[in-house]
């Protein structure tokens, strides 16, 4: 097991840090065991005061460095304050990212983080991100 999401023995089930911290953007993020040992699980969740919409999409990388959507996209708003997607990795490539957005000015996307993972690796795991603040 591993602290490092590009590492072919997966990310240790526990596991649990920031993802991004810092005003308008503290995301956590927590490797937990996923129901399904061949699938990867991504739960997204937002603190009850957040109302802004929240995304997550998922890409793979067809080669080192260029990534494509998959056609995996979650989000909420308004009361929903979960979402939850999956991919299983031997229907992908070996790397995969994780792209969170959320509303910004206008309604238009604001980025918040990319985040490169081993999708073979992480098998069985569930990658949990959960906003913090707006």
């Amino acid at each position: 097991m591993s602290d490092e999401p590009l590492g072919d023995e997966g990310l240790d089930i526990g596991l649990r840090t920031m993802a991004r911290d810092e005003p308008g953007f503290r995301i956590s993020f927590e490797v937990r065991a996923a129901g399904d040992p061949q699938n990867i699980e991504f739960p997204l969740e937002v603190d009850n005061r957040i109302t802004w919409w929240k995304s997550l999409e998922l890409y793979m990388a067809l080669i080192p460095g260029y990534y494509l959507p998959i056609g995996r996209r979650i989000e909420t708003k308004n009361r929903a304050r979960s979402a939850e997607t999956y991919v299983q990795p031997f229907s992908i490539s070996k790397f995969g990212r994780v792209g969170l957005w959320k509303e910004g000015v206008l309604g238009f996307g604001a980025h918040a983080i990319d985040w490169d993972y081993n999708a073979w690796g992480n098998r069985g795991r569930e990658f949990v991100f959960s906003w913090h603040e707006d």
